[in-house]
């Protein structure tokens, strides 16, 4: 069952968004304020958060920004319509954002199962390790490069694996390696020119 962090500091508009989360199947924890929400995200155990914008001791924005280094994804609720803040939300990392319409409360249990559904199908985007490969590079020099570009995949299956079942682990997995093909390929492809370039040199006619 998903845990979901409620940041918003209207208590009669957290105690609704609750009741309608609860009974989508949701475990909703509620703090008022963004120092007190970012001490219970630390805390851990959230698969989500929803922010309210406007809370009494910081914007929405500059909480979020606190927020995404935890990897909990975020998202933005506010009273706010303009679409330049939905712009900036997602540009700093929300996974979505949601407009305190007449109605917005009881789209709060959709909202979050996308938010969740979005990001557990989405793969471990693994980009290669930039590295500039020169004759003096070793051969652990470009083992450490592939150990670099893989390692946010082993990181991510171990958290993974404590989270969710066996099963699902695996899957994510399995999601995960198909981009782990195209980090290899391209370190791969490097070492081959490496390797090419001083192969010639060794080839050349000594002067």
């Amino acid at each position: 069952m998903a845990r979901i962090l409620l940041i918003e500091d209207n208590a009669d508009q957290a105690f609704v968004a609750s009741r309608f989360l609860e009974r989508a199947g949701f475990l909703v924890a509620h703090q008022a304020t963004a120092a007190t929400g970012l001490e219970s995200a630390r805390a851990g155990g959230f698969d989500l958060i929803m922010l309210d914008y406007g809370l009494p001791d910081s914007d929405g924005l500059f909480t979020l920004e606190q927020l995404m280094p935890l990897g909990i994804p975020v998202v933005l609720v506010t009273g706010r319509s303009e679409a330049q803040l939905a712009v900036k939300a997602l540009q700093a990392g929300a996974a979505n954002y949601i407009v305190k319409d007449s109605h917005y409360l009881g789209k709060l249990p959709e909202i979050a199962r996308d938010a969740l559904a979005r990001i557990a199908a989405k793969p471990l985007d693994l980009e290669p390790v930039k590295r500039v490969l020169n004759p003096a590079d070793s051969l652990e020099d470009f083992r450490y490069s592939v150990r670099q570009a893989l390692l946010p995949m082993v990181q991510h299956f171990r958290e993974r694996i404590l989270e969710t079942s066996f099963s699902d682990a695996v899957s994510e997995l399995e999601k995960t390696l198909e981009s782990a093909e195209a980090v290899l390929d391209e370190e791969l492809e490097a070492l081959d020119q490496l390797l090419y370039e001083q192969l010639s040199r060794a080839l050349q006619p000594q002067a």
